[in-house]
């Protein structure tokens, strides 16, 4: 099966049958999951009513799991302007999440910057910077990019179970976060748990940045955080969907798919 979409007056295929699923699967009960400011993993029991558990295991006719987790802190998530700001949009508001024109790229972080960050950081700190990101995209093309999705190096599979509490992972730096704006940029999805500095004394600094227009007037743009891309996966144009439930909040848990396109 073949799809072609026609975008910015060219026409673009890709097979539906050939895109990955790059979002991290949510074990319940267990610590095979990542964690970042929180300690607990996700947690499953089940519905129970007039002495019945509902949970075929335990004899019921079905089941009725009933969950508990942080969805920012132990899975792939995708977040809006609410996160940050009281009157930004719910993850439900957000339209046009099919088939999003985007480009991967992998970045080795520099482990110094001289580009702006509203606080200071470390020697050791690893930052994306605005000058990797342009090297890594090169000249934009007539492909013109609505979303960026941003693989860290080295890249391991520890990444989908790692805990954050007790390992720095690398962040953006202001500037590289206003030059994704600059470049119309409405969309981040990121293999690491933030897009900021694991400890920016409570400012979300680059969240403020990417999810606000002129005086801090909330936008429609979201940041997915938390994902893994294979190997399998070689940098280049792909198109993206972003699925997530319409949920009411901030965030939901997600599970972004890409697609390779010719």
């Amino acid at each position: 099966m073949k799809i072609n979409i026609n975008y910015n007056s060219k026409t673009y295929t890709f097979n539906p049958e050939q895109g990955t699923d790059i979002s991290i699967p949510v074990n319940f009960n267990n610590n095979q999951n990542p964690k970042f400011y929180d300690e607990s993993y996700p947690k499953k029991e089940y519905y129970k009513y007039n002495d019945t558990e509902y949970s075929i295991d335990k004899n019921a006719g079905c089941n009725v799991p009933l969950i508990h987790m942080n969805i920012h802190c132990s899975s792939t998530h995708t977040e809006t302007a609410n996160h940050i700001f009281k009157d930004g949009p719910y993850i439900s508001d957000i339209k046009n999440i099919d088939y999003i024109p985007s480009k991967l790229i992998s970045i080795n972080p520099g482990s110094s910057s001289n580009e702006d960050y509203h606080v200071d950081f470390n020697k050791d700190d690893k930052v994306i910077t605005k000058e990797l990101i342009k090297n890594e995209i090169n000249d934009l093309d007539d492909f013109i990019i609505q979303a960026l999705i941003i693989r860290t190096l080295p890249n391991f599979k520890e990444k989908m179970s790692k805990n954050y509490n007790n390992a720095k992972y690398p962040f953006l730096s202001n500037d590289a976060v206003k030059y994704l704006m600059k470049i119309g940029i409405q969309h981040i999805i990121i293999d690491t748990p933030s897009i900021d500095r694991y400890n920016d004394d409570g400012k979300l600094g680059n969240h403020k940045i990417f999810f606000s227009n002129n005086k801090n007037n909330p936008n429609h743009n979201t940041i997915t955080e938390l994902v893994f891309i294979p190997d399998s996966c070689k940098d280049g144009n792909y198109f993206l969907n972003l699925g997530f439930p319409k949920f009411c909040l901030d965030a939901a848990p997600s599970r972004p798919m890409i697609y390779p396109i010719k």
